[in-house]
């Protein structure tokens, strides 16, 4: 498959893609943005696409091998910005050809290292909670998942482990041939979700930080409240350019800035329409109540996936339950029991 590619002031970039039926996932029509950042005699590259098994023919790792082999710098680093199979897919494939380190944040680097820990309790144990706490909002039926980790998918299309060499932190700077790139920590999309920031070109590499719907997975994989922070992260670089993880970017300081201030207005019109609706019902509301008019207009990544006895709107549903969390970390909303599911309502 040819994906379209262009040069950059850093090097060059291949916009990701982001498909709009739950088919796309499995087939390669979703891919992250891919950046080489060029330094003196040794490269950075930003990401890897999404590996697809070989009967589908268009994923992203020949068509990169492509570009990489006519670089006369080494690859010296690979930059995943976080967890998702869409950025990691090509990683093994690219460290064993080049030899790069593989750099990302600690958060992220148990997902990175075994694919399959998304399908088991310790992934969300880490961070205190037990997959039961995490699931409890969403009143599944016994044995259904959230369709985010079921363990054929991830195993089959998914399973692309790759050992991580260096782990950053916010503000950690890698020394790319004589530049040097602030790492920058941008949560919400996912717990250790980072970004690049090139002060020689402006150039902010965001990583998903400005794809909508998101968060994509419950609390606190997810976390709206964290996001809302990140997207105001990105407006104080004032970048001219912002090379994102998907779509077409923007490529003035002017249009980097519309886009952030776009994605804030999404980011606090969920918020706000969920309030609104609670407030209009006057009673509990269940994520499944809420859903159809919290989303009422088709996105991407807003579609029916399987969930073990069936299927749900599971991203979206994911979306929603880390906005509900903010509301509830204001103290606006709360959290209630009732008829033996969990609803959620407003206070006053």
């Amino acid at each position: 498959m040819i994906f379209f590619w262009a040069e950059t002031p850093d090097g060059w970039g291949i916009p990701g893609i982001h498909g709009p039926l739950a088919g796309d996932e499995l087939d390669g029509y979703v891919q992250s943005g891919v950046y080489l950042i060029r330094g003196q005699g040794e490269n950075l590259l930003i990401d890897s696409g999404n590996w697809t098994l070989p009967e589908f023919n268009n994923g992203m790792g020949e068509f990169l091998i492509s570009l990489l082999d006519k670089e006369k710098n080494d690859l010296r680093y690979l930059f995943i910005t976080h967890f998702h199979y869409d950025h990691v897919g090509n990683a093994a494939m690219l460290k064993e050809r080049y030899g790069a380190e593989v750099v990302c944040h600690p958060a992220d680097r148990p997902v990175i290292e075994d694919p399959l820990i998304v399908t088991r309790p310790e992934n969300i144990m880490r961070f205190g909670v037990t997959p039961e706490q995490v699931l409890e909002d969403f009143n599944l039926a016994p044995g259904e998942s959230l369709g985010l980790a079921d363990p054929k998918t991830v195993r089959t299309y998914w399973n692309r482990p790759v050992e991580v060499d260096r782990i950053v932190e916010d503000g950690d700077i890698l020394d790319v041939g004589g530049l040097k790139l602030e790492v920058v920590h941008l949560p919400g999309h996912c717990p250790g979700h980072i970004g690049l920031w090139n002060p020689n070109t402006r150039t902010l590499y965001p990583g998903d930080i400005m794809h909508y719907p998101t968060p994509l997975g419950p609390y606190p994989i997810g976390d709206a409240k964290a996001h809302s922070r990140s997207i105001e992260r990105c407006l104080d670089f004032a970048p001219e350019l912002l090379l994102e993880g998907h779509g077409l970017s923007a490529y003035s300081a002017a249009s980097a800035k519309r886009r952030m201030i776009h994605m804030r207005l999404q980011q606090r019109a969920t918020r706000e329409r969920i309030e609104l609706v609670l407030r209009r019902l006057r009673r509990p509301a269940t994520i499944s109540e809420l859903l159809p008019e919290i989303m009422p207009i088709k996105t991407d990544l807003d579609y029916p996936v399987a969930t073990g006895i069936g299927e749900r709107r599971a991203y979206a549903e994911a979306c929603i339950q880390c906005h509900l969390r903010w509301l509830i970390d204001d103290g606006i909303a709360v959290r209630v029991r009732e008829k033996g599911k969990i609803a959620f309502t407003v206070k006053g």
